[in-house]
């Protein structure tokens, strides 16, 4: 693993050159600046930068890498599993041809691996008794990004915690007994949380038309 494996770089240079500043980020630094051009701001813009295109980096490395164990009997195993999560290994396997065992070992390995987070349950929430869901889109200042996500994740009112790109860095969805309880949940634990920037944006459901965590694994489209 070499240094720009493991840690974000910042070129800074006395050449203001185009073609070298190209070298440098195929190289692995994240950013470039030149001396007589650096102030403040625009250091304090260069480090953010560098941090989360390192981090999206790294994460984009990584999750190639467990592609490439992902196989299509993994897919198979998957298709089932999403249908029925409580079938035994045993009676898998006379789906996908292989042994008991095998499919034991390959389910392990996804969980490791993260591709599986957990076998679950889906709940329609309106149907036992949350009346209100949202989804609220957040500015979080990116220094402050990762402590924001982590205490949003903590709260068991919000069902999702995500990173995105477009007008707001983050995505959470709450549900609510009723209005009153997620108006008083988002002003009272999310708006005063530091790092949130205001304004928000909040979209409410009206009805849910579709609400799934499959995902199809098409195994016709690949023969």
């Amino acid at each position: 693993m070499s240094v720009t494996d493991r840690i974000p770089i910042i070129v800074l240079t006395g050449l203001d050159d185009k073609e070298f500043a190209l070298q440098s980020l195929q190289k692995g630094a994240q950013d470039y600046l030149v001396k007589g051009e650096l102030n403040g701001p625009s250091l304090i813009r260069s480090v953010i930068y560098a941090i989360e295109r390192h981090r999206f980096e790294s994460e984009k490395t990584r999750d190639k890498a467990l592609k490439m164990q992902f196989d299509e009997k993994d897919k198979e195993i998957l298709n089932f599993l999403q249908e029925n999560y409580r079938i035994s290994y045993k009676d898998l396997s006379k789906k996908v041809d292989l042994a008991a065992s095998t499919i034991h070992n390959r389910v392990q390995n996804m969980i490791k691996q993260g591709i599986i987070r957990k076998f679950d349950t889906l709940v329609d929430p309106f149907k036992v008794g949350y009346e209100s869901i949202a989804i609220l889109g957040l500015s979080v200042d990116p220094l402050k990004l990762d402590d924001v996500a982590k205490k949003l994740a903590s709260y068991d009112e919000i069902q999702l915690v995500a990173s995105s790109t477009g007008d707001h860095n983050l995505l959470v969805k709450i549900i609510a007994i009723d209005e009153k309880n997620l108006w008083r949940f988002v002003n009272e634990e999310i708006k005063t949380m530091n790092g949130i920037q205001l304004p928000m944006h909040v979209s409410s459901f009206i009805d849910i038309f579709k609400m799934t965590h499959k995902i199809n694994f098409d195994m016709e489209k690949k023969k």
